[in-house]
């Protein structure tokens, strides 16, 4: 038995000298091993937090509803400065030359705006001076797995602190379509109106087509009011889509930058506001309150004084 065992390890020794490995074998099993050991240093680096963050609900946000609205202000504010250079160009023209064409300069303003604003994905004035920007509602996660999956990549992001303001913005169909709601929409609204004032539909018979006309601009009208009212007291409560426009295109303000105040400040006004209510009220309801004495002392004054003429006569 011990010749057997001799003889055998002799013989594998001596196959294994007869074919030994390839001088590049090791750099082989490196490429091999390579994506292995890149996937594991990775995977180690991966923040503790985001182990656990693919079961976390979207955060929830609030965005202030006064610099919203003050945003849809200052937005009006700055085309009216804009209509008012631009009427300064004409100004040696004929008076009421502007006049006719006023929707067509109030459109070319909008457009312009949305065209260097919204379109290049950048905020209009209005929401650059209250921290705002438009983002597409329909691409943030709202749970499950996408919302889950889109969370656990973001963890490998510099940015790994989660706010609650993250998201794409504004599609391009999203753009579009907003330039022919408020750009178009309020333009054909506009001209629509005047050249119904003009012909007076409204005073042709009740069966005539521009009576019928003139009717269903009234109604579409009443509609858009109510609708527009409804969706004010809807975004009162949710703090969400400011219009109707917005509402329907999903187009979200949010915080440009959660580390960032608006730029504009109101306490200078608010507390002149104050101060102007306070002096008015003093004014006119501080001397009805010592009216009744002034008079009473007036009163006790002329007595005095006819008492005083009785006696000497």
């Amino acid at each position: 038995m011990e010749k057997e065992t001799l003889v055998s390890s002799s013989s594998s020794s001596s196959s294994w000298g007869a074919d030994p490995p390839p001088e590049d074998c090791w750099i082989e099993a490196h490429r091999e091993l390579l994506p292995r050991w890149r996937s594991l240093r990775e995977s180690s680096q991966i923040p503790f937090s985001c182990l656990f963050i693919t079961q976390q609900t979207p955060i929830p946000i609030s965005i202030s509803r006064v610099n919203q609205f003050d945003a849809a202000r200052l937005d009006v504010e700055m085309t009216a400065m804009l209509k008012e250079q631009l009427v300064k160009v004409f100004s040696l023209m004929k008076p009421g030359f502007l006049f006719q064409y006023e929707p067509e300069l109030d459109a070319f303003l909008e457009f312009l705006i949305w065209r260097f604003s919204i379109w290049v994905d950048k905020p209009t004035p209005g929401n650059a001076l209250m921290n705002l920007r438009y983002r597409d509602e329909r691409a943030v996660p709202t749970g499950g797995k996408e919302g889950a999956q889109l969370i656990f990549l973001n963890c490998f992001t510099s940015d790994s602190v989660r706010t609650g303001l993250e998201g794409p913005g504004l599609s391009v169909s999203q753009k579009i379509w907003y330039c022919l709601t408020t750009v178009g929409g309020r333009y054909i609204w506009s001209r629509l109106q005047s050249f119904s004032a003009f012909r007076r539909w409204g005073d042709f018979e009740q069966r005539s087509l521009g009576r019928r006309l003139w009717l269903l601009i009234q109604r579409v009208e009443g509609l858009y009011k109510a609708a527009s009212f409804s969706n004010l007291l809807i975004f009162l409560y949710t703090g969400r889509y400011r219009s109707i426009i917005e509402r329907a295109l999903k187009a979200r303000l949010v915080y440009g930058s959660p580390n960032m105040n608006r730029a504009v400040s109101f306490e200078y006004m608010n507390r002149q506001l104050v101060w102007n209510e306070f002096s008015n009220f003093m004014l006119s309801k501080v001397p009805g309150l010592f009216f009744s004495r002034i008079m009473n002392k007036f009163v006790k004054a002329g007595e005095k004084v006819q008492r005083k003429r009785k006696s000497l006569a």
